[in-house]
């Protein structure tokens, strides 16, 4: 029962991973295009949610080491997409950063905001892949990684929660 449980909870990880990459590939290129409605509508939103799903699939690694151990599990087409992926991210995220910055809330700004979940996506999309085809994890070690997982996301909601409530200092930007 607990082992399916884990199986379950690792293959959700992957739908919902592939869906947030999935809509931040959409997003992205709509922002490209000018459409800043989606990114009104959807930006911010989807930003969260790619920071909220990696956490727990980073929970998930062995060792915390995804390049050593998952990564390299993969198959060609997908590592060649997340190394595309991942750069084109963060360089569009960091350029924005640098010279394209206007002062305002970096979570206010399209071009970063839509580029942010296409550097953190494609990363954590090799772990549950990983876990389940590449070198299937069952028994023992999987309720390991799972129960990191858990742990990892609850931390992660448990600050949201306090932050969101004030529990948390916030710094304001003037």
């Amino acid at each position: 029962m607990i082992a399916r449980f884990a199986s379950v909870y690792v293959r959700s990880i992957l739908v919902i991973e592939l869906l947030v990459l999935g809509f931040a590939v959409l997003l992205h290129v709509s922002v490209l295009m000018g459409a800043e409605k989606a990114f009104d509508a959807f930006g911010k939103p989807l930003l969260y949610c790619a920071f909220a799903i990696t956490i727990p699939a980073v929970g998930l690694a062995k060792e915390r080491n995804v390049w050593k151990n998952e990564f390299k599990n993969c198959p060609k087409w997908l590592r060649i997409a997340t190394v595309i992926l991942t750069v084109y991210g963060g360089l569009v995220a960091s350029a924005q950063v640098m010279f394209f910055s206007d002062g305002g809330a970096f979570d206010s700004q399209p071009l970063f905001a839509s580029a942010v979940p296409l550097f953190l996506g494609p990363v954590p999309l090799c772990i549950p892949h990983s876990l389940l085809w590449a070198s299937p994890v069952t028994g023992a070690e999987l309720m390991k990684r799972v129960r990191i997982s858990l742990i990892a996301s609850a931390i992660f909601l448990a600050t949201v929660v306090a932050a969101h409530l004030g529990y948390l200092p916030h710094q304001c930007r003037h």
